[in-house]
């Protein structure tokens, strides 16, 4: 479990959140949705810890590894997929070899595993985030519009792979504006943001 519990933020003197909370199990996955500026970026920024509230608190109940893709993914774009997940893992010892290539056979990017990042589709850059969050089989999955760019097959794809998650005992986070992916078998809770609070959560099952 983990949960934000009555968190503000403000930045620049902008409140960006006002008194949020919201609570993830495992098991289960999330959307956060709203429109841009909603406040849920900084959400998924805050679970993971890369910013800390104002006032409140985020609460675990144990310590939790994290797979974050959030906004758009970013690349060394001279070099390979292949170069980039290395590189990345390298933060990580934990992630081996075995691990990115399996990862990148679950994004069907495998193929293309030694192309340049730079000739890369919008599409594809996106299935490597989705590929650099999911590699070390995280215990908590934070993705920002993770479906941007994807056409039918790789949506499906990823809703797969979001559900093969979800079965396997994880938490699940999913931050979009858009309004196709609440139509899912995915998600069992969707969180509706407006100007940084929170206007409603639908428990879907």
């Amino acid at each position: 479990m983990i949960k934000l519990s009555q968190v503000h933020k403000d930045l620049k003197g902008k409140e960006i959140l006002h008194d949020v909370s919201i609570e993830a199990k495992k098991g289960r996955a999330y959307l956060l949705k709203g429109h841009n500026g909603s406040g849920k970026t900084m959400i998924l920024r805050m679970l993971c810890g890369l910013i800390k509230p104002n006032k409140g608190k985020v609460v675990k109940d144990k310590d939790y590894s994290f797979g974050v893709m959030i906004e758009s993914p970013s690349f060394l774009e001279g070099e390979t997929a292949l170069y980039n997940l290395k590189y990345l893992a390298s933060i990580n010892n934990r992630i081996s070899l075995t691990d990115i290539e399996k990862a990148l056979k679950k994004v069907n990017l495998y193929n293309y595993r030694n192309d340049k990042v730079s000739t890369f589709s919008l599409g594809m850059k996106q299935r490597l985030g989705i590929c650099q969050a999911i590699m070390e089989e995280p215990d908590i999955l934070l993705l920002d519009e993770p479906f941007n760019a994807l056409d039918d097959e790789n949506y499906n794809m990823a809703i797969e792979l979001l559900m093969g998650f979800k079965k396997r005992e994880k938490i699940i986070v999913v931050a979009s504006h858009g309004f196709s992916v609440d139509k899912t078998t995915l998600f069992d809770e969707i969180i509706t943001l407006s100007n940084g609070t929170v206007k409603k959560i639908e428990k879907v099952r």
